[in-house]
């Protein structure tokens, strides 16, 4: 009776491979290798692994993710000779009773995981939009167990995808499963699989995890395999998404105000809006800009991040569909706030950040289009067709909603301040709660999109470190409230980390690619007044960031010693709050290009090496981190639209930029939303990083 009760409480989640933290396994252009091992990560509350290896054995399964469309046409083409729909029918008796059931399969078919899709001619294909289709599920093969012991960043021998991290255990992520083990797992390709890499780079896979005593656990698009040997490649990077449960709702909200209250009203219910609020939240919110008129109607203006990122995976999974795409890389913010909005205060106590009950749900549901309820003015979703790699941002560690009038954040969805006190009754936040940061506001981050906070991962010759920057700092409030809060920023255990990336991993001759949220450079808009010489006219005197383009100084016939911008304008407005030199020297000798976000704007910088100093590929291993004797020389421009072709682009790096919001505007205005940049590499070089933007 015991043993039988103890087997019920016996548990185990695969944790790694994961949806934001994908493997990537290399294959042959002529498909000749069909058979793998891979290593993952499961925690667990057996600590025998003997009995570890009984209760997994079995129980793993691989999904491949395929195309609707190319399913179609290969159904087409290999029934060519008989005909599809003559095979359909001959499935079913001649008998009446019966021809219904034969018309329902010949309008709809369904994948291995039971999804329908519609039978369509052969002539509308192309018409269809792109739709993952379950292929036929693939039995994987345990071969062996070992148990594995926590081991942090800064450890030489932490391995990105096989060793747990403190936090895991102490945050209590996976609950009582603190046991970790390394499982290496046998699978072969299915004929369908092979025939699929036929037309396309790259196949996805979702890894089933069968379990009797907890129900099936899916990590969604966890392993990759593709053709690609990483010479030509392409890759997008969105940042600032902004997710939210609330943003679904924010414009039937307004459009229900707009129609109850009429012009004469709204200054009455402005006052006592005003009158209701605290002295705090005063503080926090803006006047409301009187006789605020537009001749945009809420449709055309409105901003939903949610729907920024729909239609954004719509945008990739054309390019996905052309082999024009390999993966995505999101740097942080990716949700607004933790905890739903619509939680009251009682619940949330209650709820230790639980998955079903946060935002880190809606952005799965987005990402895997699965069932929302459709509210007015949402758009309809797809599947994302491509690996993500995901890193968290400030955001992701606010449990709580905050008001959008404080700041006037209203502005940043297109919002005008009457609109935005009509989602008072709704939406009202707690001045406090709202500031707050908690690490456990990632717990279901950690636990259903990606267990690692820092990583690296080596494609080819190009390296790419995701950093996590941390939370927000309130070193600085003024900054913080106004809108522009810096962020915790770099430990010196990632900076160890980073060490030891460049002592094992990174050589001379890598592209290497920097992913952190906050960025390393960030300068205010005018000049520091401390920092420009005293020697011209004040009338003469450069006030402006913009105006301070390295193109424009070299048409002035300015020298490149006075074109720089580190002696003369404040780089540390909202930025990374420590170790912010050493980071500066690793985006200087080794990354070619250093993407990041947190502004919701767009800025480029290139750096050098005052001193005109390369890497001495002799130098003494272990190579430091060390602070530059004179300060990196910085310039400003537009690079990725000024620089015309792959050898400028070499020839300027490195860069540190900054990707405006795929999901708000700027804190000045909504212009800049749903952006994104796309990073092309074409015969092993950087050649292009513009910036574009979604439909919305």
């Amino acid at each position: 009776m015991i043993e039988s009760e103890y087997i019920k409480l016996r548990n185990s989640l695969v944790i790694s491979p994961n949806l934001g933290h994908p493997l990537f396994i290399g294959m042959d252009r002529e498909l000749k290798q069909i058979e793998f091992e891979v290593n993952l990560l499961v925690a667990s509350n057996i600590t025998d692994s003997s009995n570890f290896e009984g209760f997994l054995r079995d129980n793993l399964k691989l999904i491949p993710i395929l195309e609707y469309k190319w399913k179609l046409a290969k159904l087409f083409e290999r029934k060519k000779k008989k005909g599809i729909w003559a095979k359909i029918k001959s499935f079913f008796s001649r008998d009446k009773k019966r021809r219904k059931q034969e018309t329902q399969v010949i309008k709809e078919f369904n994948d291995s995981m039971g999804n329908t899709f519609d039978m369509v001619q052969k002539e509308k294909i192309e018409n269809l939009k792109p739709r993952a289709f379950r292929g036929d599920i693939i039995d994987c093969i345990v071969l062996n167990i070992q148990s594995v012991n926590e081991c942090e960043i800064d450890n030489p021998e932490y391995d990105d995808y096989l060793s747990p991290q403190n936090y895991l255990v102490k945050h209590e992520i996976f609950g009582s499963l603190n046991k970790f083990y390394s499982a290496t797992i046998y699978f072969k390709l299915t004929d369908e699989v092979i025939e699929f890499l036929k037309s396309y780079n790259f196949v996805m896979f979702d890894i089933l995890q069968q379990n009797p005593n907890k129900g099936d656990r899916i990590n969604y698009h966890s392993i990759v395999i593709s053709k690609n040997d990483w010479t030509n490649f392409k890759f997008l990077h969105a940042t600032d998404l902004h997710l939210a449960e609330r943003n679904d709702r924010i414009y039937e909200i307004v459009k229900k105000w707009q129609k109850s209250v009429r012009k004469s009203e709204i200054g009455e219910i402005i006052a006592q809006s005003v009158k209701a609020v605290s002295f705090f939240q005063r503080m926090l919110m803006k006047k409301p800009v009187e006789k605020v008129e537009t001749t945009k109607p809420l449709h055309k203006r409105f901003i939903n991040p949610n729907n920024n990122f729909r239609n954004f995976i719509k945008h990739a999974n054309k390019n996905v569909n052309q082999n024009d795409l390999d993966f995505i890389v999101l740097t942080g913010d990716i949700i607004d706030f933790s905890i739903l909005s619509k939680i009251n205060k009682e619940k949330r106590k209650t709820l230790d950040f639980n998955y079903n009950f946060s935002n880190w749900r809606i952005f799965k549901e987005i990402l895997l289009n699965h069932p929302q309820e459709m509210k007015r003015g949402m758009v309809t979703g797809e599947e994302l067709l491509c690996p993500i790699f995901t890193i968290p941002g400030n955001h992701d560690y606010r449990p709580y909603h905050y008001d959008l009038r404080w700041g006037n954040l209203y502005k940043k969805i297109g919002l005008n301040g009457n609109e935005a006190i009509a989602l008072n009754d709704e939406l009202m936040a707690n001045p406090i709660s709202s500031i707050t940061k908690n690490f456990r506001a990632l717990k279901a981050y950690l636990r259903e999109i990606n267990s690692s906070l820092d990583f690296s991962l080596k494609l080819g010759n190009n390296i790419f470190v995701f950093l996590n920057s941390g939370s927000d700092s309130f070193k600085n409030i003024i900054d913080f409230v106004s809108g522009h809060p810096s962020v915790t920023g770099v430990t010196n255990k990632q900076i160890r980390f980073l060490e030891n990336l460049i002592n094992k991993t990174i050589k001379l001759g890598n592209n290497t690619f920097l992913m952190i949220h906050g960025p390393p450079i960030n300068p205010k808009k005018t000049m520091s007044p401390k920092r420009f010489s005293l020697s011209k006219p004040s009338k003469d005197k450069i006030q402006s960031l913009e105006e301070f383009k390295e193109s424009i100084m070299e048409k002035l016939g300015m020298s490149p010693s006075s074109i720089r911008i580190d002696d003369k304008f404040d780089l540390k407005f909202g930025t990374i709050s420590s170790n912010w030199a050493k980071i500066i020297k690793f985006c200087l000798d080794y990354c070619v290009l250093t993407l990041s976000g947190h502004t919701h704007r767009l800025k480029e910088f290139r750096l050098r090496n005052p001193q005109q100093k390369s890497i001495n590929p002799n130098q003494t291993i272990p190579i430091k981190l060390e602070k530059l004797d004179n300060f990196v020389a910085v310039y400003y421009d537009y690079y990725s639209e000024r620089l015309k072709n792959q050898d400028e682009v070499e020839t300027n790096a490195p860069y540190v930029v900054q990707t405006p919001a795929l999901g708000l505007g700027s804190y000045t205005g909504s212009n800049l939303a749903g952006a994104y940049r796309e990073i092309i590499i074409e015969k092993g070089k950087l050649t292009s990083f513009k910036v574009k933007y979604v439909r919305r």
